[in-house]
């Protein structure tokens, strides 16, 4: 039969089967497509929805919508590396006073001087600064001795206004997740979440040849998630502690607190005991 010879009802039933036909067959290519395609690059897909407003006169008929779906592509490398840049001059170098060696890494968790570090590194009755880059180093005290825990915490006593803090992250990375650790002199090794301890040390597949003291480990979404330290070190080479920076900064409140009110008391006795002197 010829096609001239076909109604109109044919027609379109020819049309229909052939469109029908080139959908199947576009979908089976697709799906052949997206399976041979690298997993760096299918990782991580976001939908993006663009809505554009049509404008119309309102005497003629009402303004319309268009909504239209478009498909991005986010690699997970691209994120690692923004991670990076966001974060490398966040760091910042702990420095022995008076050798000028240099001592450890470490992060500012708060606006006022607030640095985190290894504490396995930090001597109470050593002199210790931040090497900022500057031609003068920044003197520290020590804020808090980090308790049980293996983090310290600096409080710098200069101008580090040069140096912004860190995002500390509000949950514990999952297994699997891709994290980077700062190693040292500006460079950085990956690997994944590979357990979590009852006490939340973060075990990863990081391998370096030398693990650098307080060097930071960060997600892709460039939150600080632990420090290396000499506590994190006892249970493996590639485990971390995590920076609970909320916990941290409540211990030093609590401490000034306590401070504050003995020296209160203190002045307070002295004053009782000086009145009851001239009686």
């Amino acid at each position: 039969m010829d096609l001239e010879e076909l109604n109109k009802s044919q027609i379109v039933l020819l049309t229909m089967l052939v469109s029908f036909v080139t959908s199947i067959a576009t979908g089976i290519v697709t799906a052949s497509l997206v399976e041979k395609a690298p997993s760096d690059v299918t990782r991580v897909i976001q939908r993006v929805v663009e809505r554009t407003v049509e404008t119309v006169s309102p005497e003629t008929q009402q303004a319309t919508v268009i909504t239209k779906e478009k498909t991005i592509i986010v690699k997970e490398a691209d994120l690692i590396a923004a991670a990076i840049a966001s974060n490398k001059t966040k760091i910042v170098s702990v420095i022995d006073a008076k050798t000028k060696e240099f001592v450890s890494l470490g992060v500012f968790i708060n606006d006022k001087g607030l640095l985190a570090t290894d504490a396995s590194v930090i001597d109470a009755k050593g002199a210790y600064a931040l090497d900022l880059g500057g031609d003068t180093p920044v003197p520290v005290s020590i804020a808090y001795d980090g308790g049980d825990g293996g983090i310290v915490v600096l409080k710098a006593d200069g101008d580090v206004s040069g140096v912004k803090k860190i995002s500390p992250a509000l949950t514990t990375p999952e297994l699997g997740q891709t994290l980077v650790a700062f190693v040292g002199g500006g460079s950085i090794t990956q690997g994944i979440t590979t357990e979590i301890s009852k006490d939340g040390f973060i075990g990863t597949s990081i391998n370096a040849p030398k693990m650098t003291h307080g060097a930071p480990l960060i997600n892709v979404d460039g939150d600080v998630v632990g420090l290396y330290t000499g506590a994190s070190s006892k249970m493996g080479k590639s485990v971390f502690e995590p920076l609970r920076a909320g916990a941290l900064l409540k211990a030093i409140n609590k401490k000034d607190t306590a401070t504050s009110t003995n020296a209160t008391s203190t002045k307070a006795e002295t004053n009782k005991t000086a009145t009851k002197a001239k009686k």
